[in-house]
């Protein structure tokens, strides 16, 4: 593939940044691309192109800060006159969206009795961690991860310790990783070789209990680091998890069900009807979740299933936020399986994806209370996933097609928007997190779904200039920078997955440009995430690596067998010489097959016993 430098954002209309204009200063942004320019860089400035951008003079740029200033200042002794008691709290005035980012505690996880424990330490291996240390992880985990998946609770922190080991594990790993104590910041290198060993143990010890279902959804929602993408076991764990729950019926779990019974039988512990429900929607969630984003078919899928989830939201309490998002993957399984299995019409595609973009819609409409900007987040990467699907196996000049990339196009740039406002909060008064802090407790999907838009940006409008005009590039380039600073932000060690996200924006964006048409995906099966599959391969192309994996060489092993060769000889006739002695394992099978036919039982069915069903051939005799 060319490596030539594209002629996007090369001939972007504008090299300058607003900044940079303003400041009337050279600027670098077409050479640093995707990066900031160095000035903005420098100053921590939002680097973006503008060419509807107009300099203001700094006479006006002074007159129009004097005259905020004295606004401020009335406000300020209006304020003070009515009284302090009556003067509103400046947080108070944020919108929805903002208070959404700011996770709510969770009583699911109750401490107090985990003081009356006698413990003083935990121990893990050789790893040892105080109770002190404990209570606060637990603390970060029901404040910041347990919004995004509430399926835990109410339960004690002890119950959990002297009951649920594994999952007690899990929540320390999850919280070491992401969210580390100030007070010992190497607690997970420490960590990670013991649980990933308890780990393996739990995982293959059937039959597997609900705490450990719910600690393999949560590694699904926050897995471990990998080195490559590829390596990540998140799916293996969430099949696991799936098939777990079904063992235990978790799918035929009701709100108005009573106690289910223990049963011998079935080897575990069968919970609470709340516990069981809560449990088996999370399994849906992530799975769907994991599913749309790998590009594979949903787990969770049936028609009957569907329909059973729907009645338990509308019977059973949780939180709206995650209510809704749940709901919204409910649609995108159903139409999921409708655009999966249909003949590749281009008139089904389009009608399905209509009435996809109505439903998605029409929840906004029923649930408006507790939309939040994270359940437009999850819609708009619900359309997208959908969009690319269709567009990947439409025609090239069809109207559907040109209809769904502007569709693209407006979701995907939404999807930065949303993720680039969250960015840019302060956090709440409250915490004591820095914004880089919060942001890398959000769920891995989360940031799947910044990827994916960053890369549809590239794929159809950065790097094709055929198919987009000038002002739908500049669009696309300043939101990739967007999504670019975030993941680079957020990187805290090298080749980290932000830093390498961030390494494959600024690879891509060294390449040629892309021709509409790129004939046959050599990723297929995929669906929509085939474009993503496909960038990958194509920075490992730029940076001189292979994108086929070859079968490793077979050495002949009767070259290497040690001995004399009349051992050798002696094997070979042991093994093919037809007067061998060797008892043939096929006259077994041949009399249990005479004696389960010879059974009496069989003449119920009119078929004689006494006949033989099965004779030897002649090669056998």
């Amino acid at each position: 593939m060319a490596s030539s430098a594209p002629s996007w954002p090369g001939m972007r209309p504008v090299k300058t940044c607003t900044e940079c204009k303003q400041s009337k200063l050279r600027c670098d942004s077409k050479d640093m691309f995707p990066n900031p320019c160095s000035r903005c860089q420098a100053r921590n400035l939002s680097c973006s192109v503008d060419p509807s951008f107009r300099r203001t003079p700094a006479r006006k740029r002074l007159e129009a800060m004097s005259r905020e200033l004295r606004e401020l200042r009335d406000q300020k002794i209006a304020h003070s006159r009515a009284g302090s008691t009556t003067s509103p709290d400046p947080d108070s005035t944020r919108s929805q969206d903002s208070t959404s980012n700011a996770p709510q505690p969770s009583v699911a996880i109750l401490l107090e009795d985990f003081e009356l424990l006698g413990l003083e330490s935990f121990e893990l291996g050789d790893v040892v961690i105080d109770k002190q240390s404990v209570i606060e992880m637990f603390k970060l985990f029901t404040t910041f991860f347990l919004p995004h998946l509430p399926i835990l609770g109410p339960i004690s922190l002890k119950t959990i310790h002297h009951s649920h080991p594994f999952l007690f594990w899990t929540i320390i790993a999850i919280v070491a990783l992401r969210l580390p104590l100030p007070s010992d910041e190497t607690l997970f290198t420490r960590l990670h070789e013991p649980y990933m060993r308890m780990l393996t143990a739990e995982v293959l010890r059937a039959p597997l209990p609900l705490s450990k279902i719910q600690a393999l959804l949560f590694l699904c929602m926050w897995p471990l680091p990998v080195a490559h993408q590829q390596d990540d076991p998140s799916w293996l764990y969430c099949g696991i998890a799936v098939n777990a729950a079904l063992y235990m019926s978790l799918h035929r779990s009701s709100p108005r069900s009573g106690t289910t019974p223990s049963l011998y039988s079935v080897g575990v512990m069968s919970g609470s009807a709340h516990e069981r429900i809560n449990t088996w929607i999370g399994c849906f969630y992530v799975s769907t979740s994991l599913s749309m984003h790998l590009g594979l078919p949903p787990m969770i899928n049936t028609p009957s299933d569907l329909a059973s989830l729907r009645t338990i939201l509308s019977e059973h309490v949780l939180p709206r936020e995650f209510s809704l998002q749940v709901r919204v993957l409910l649609i995108m399984a159903g139409f999921t399986n409708v655009l999966t299995h249909n003949s590749n019409d281009g008139v089904v595609d389009s009608s399905v994806t209509q009435l996809l973009d109505g439903e998605l819609d029409t929840l906004r409409v029923t649930f408006p209370d507790g939309w939040t900007s994270m359940t437009d987040y999850a819609v708009m990467v619900v359309k997208m996933h959908v969009y690319t699907l269709v567009i990947t196996r439409s025609r090239s000049g069809t109207s559907s097609k040109d209809i769904l990339l502007k569709l693209g196009l407006a979701a995907s740039l939404r999807i930065i928007h949303l993720a680039n406002i969250r960015f840019h909060e302060s956090p709440d008064k409250n915490q004591t997190i820095t914004t880089v802090q919060r942001e890398l407790t959000l769920p891995k999907d989360y940031f799947r779904g910044l990827a994916f838009a960053t890369i549809f940006l590239l794929r159809y409008f950065g790097l094709n200039n055929s198919s987009s005009n000038a002002e739908e590039q500049q669009l696309a380039a300043n939101h990739v920078i967007m999504s670019h600073t975030i993941f680079k932000t957020l990187a805290t060690t090298p080749r980290d997955e932000y830093d390498r996200v961030s390494n494959l924006f600024e690879t891509l964006c060294k390449q040629a440009p892309i021709p509409a048409e790129t004939g046959k995906a050599n990723v297929s099966g995929r669906m929509g995430v085939s474009i993503l599959l496909e960038a990958i391969n194509t920075a490992r192309e730029i940076r001189g690596f292979p994108v086929e994996m070859l079968e490793p060489d077979v050495q002949n092993t009767t070259e290497n067998l040690s001995g004399s060769s009349d051992v050798s000889h002696t094997v070979s006739r042991d093994v093919f010489d037809a007067s061998s002695q060797l008892v043939e394992p096929w006259q077994s099978d041949l009399a249990f097959a005479n004696m389960f036919w010879g059974d009496p039982s069989w003449d119920v069915y009119n078929i004689s016993t006494d006949m033989a069903q099965f004779h030897p051939g002649p090669g056998v005799g």
